[in-house]
């Protein structure tokens, strides 16, 4: 039994990291897309006013409060999502045990 249990908790411990390397990875995504957004965007604007890059630095500056904060808020969120894991075991393992009063 203690073989099966140690196996189950090495299960969770495993569900639960990829959980975590997947919302570091979307956060991650997500500080790419609204980096390269003001890049593109600050380049746009350069080229349609002809100023010498000074939208594109100040935009990609800029980006990075906001990047922070949506980050912040996105790892906040999707782990507040995360439930630990409740151990049930059915009656019929109990009694099998010999734990069962």
């Amino acid at each position: 039994m203690d073989g099966r249990d140690s196996q189950q908790e090495n299960d969770h411990q495993y569900a639960k990291n990829l959980t975590f390397a997947g919302v570091a990875g979307f956060a991650g995504l997500i500080t790419l897309l609204i980096v390269l957004a003001s890049l593109l965007i600050g380049i746009w604007l350069d080229n349609l006013l002809g100023t010498d890059h000074g939208f594109t630095i100040g935009l990609i500056l800029g980006s990075v409060p906001l990047t922070v904060f949506v980050m912040l808020k996105y790892v906040r969120w999707a782990t507040g999502r995360i439930k630990p894991q409740i151990n049930q075991t059915s009656f019929e393992e109990d009694e099998n045990s010999g734990k069962t009063p």
